[in-house]
């Protein structure tokens, strides 16, 4: 069964997927970099910073002061971004960490990003109380995904229902991650000590003709569909699939992120 695994065995956390899911991603993100930059940060901290995409992308938009430290508890991604960071114009370190169960060595900064690592943490109620005790306490930057606002098609309604319905069977059991926790972390956030919460959302879509920096996310994501679904319905998927090969066909993706912040 294929998970996107990293070398630490976290799923949709391999370093090839999340660069294609960055590059996917990357004007929406662009626009959220320069988001973060009007706050003007001394320091931030990723939490899950894997081969630091996100780091990468905010050296181009942070004050020329900001240091970044990046935690991650896979040492092959740490590897990656270590390297990666020697061209950055800001002053960056990273730290090799079980986030959960070191919850309580996470430095603070101005600005703590966690974007889709909440789904890895069992405890997120007494995570984010740790995060809130740190002095000072400063702003957290939150992006979270959820597995039921995830739709591309068109397709029949009794199909598109199989494969929804089956892709949870098949997560909600998972030890290692949740693939729908939107709720969660929205009902986390509002419950912490935290005084000051925006909280909205993103939509990122994308509708055919795709562009070439879209196609690989989209077709990782459909295949890593496949492989976790029942027999039955992953070969409707991969025929469906299989009948735009060239992505000539009208059809569409879209996803919603929750996004917060708060101090």
């Amino acid at each position: 069964m294929k998970s996107q695994e990293n070398e630490s065995g976290k799923p949709l956390a391999d370093i090839e997927w999340l660069y294609n899911h960055h590059n996917a991603k990357l004007k929406e993100r662009r626009a959220f970099a320069l988001q973060l930059a009007e706050f003007m940060p001394k320091s931030i901290v990723d939490l899950g910073c894997a081969s630091g995409l996100w780091l990468e992308l905010l050296d181009d938009y942070m004050p020329d002061d900001c240091t970044f430290i990046g935690i991650d508890s896979d040492e092959a991604a740490l590897t990656v971004a270590l390297e990666k960071s020697k061209n950055w114009k800001h002053k960056a370190s990273f730290i090799q960490l079980d986030l959960e169960c070191d919850a309580s060595k996470i430095p603070s900064a101005d600005l703590t990003l966690a974007f889709n690592i909440f789904p890895y943490i069992k405890n997120l109620d007494k995570f984010i109380y740790i995060l809130s005790n740190r002095t000072p306490k400063g702003r957290i930057a939150i992006r979270q995904y959820d597995g039921a606002s995830i739709r591309f098609g068109p397709m029949d309604t009794y199909n598109r229902q199989r494969i929804e319905a089956s892709l949870r069977v098949a997560t909600e059991g998972s030890q290692k991650f949740r693939h729908y926790d939107m709720d969660r972390t929205f009902e986390s956030l509002y419950k912490s000590k935290y005084k000051n919460i925006i909280s909205g959302f993103e939509l990122f879509e994308r509708s055919a003709p795709f562009d070439s920096d879209f196609i690989p996310y989209y077709e990782e994501m459909l295949d890593w569909t496949c492989n976790h679904i029942s027999e039955q319905a992953s070969e409707y998927l991969k025929q469906w699939l299989e009948e735009d090969l060239g992505h000539k066909m009208p059809r569409y993706f879209y996803e919603v992120d929750l996004v917060a912040f708060v101090s």
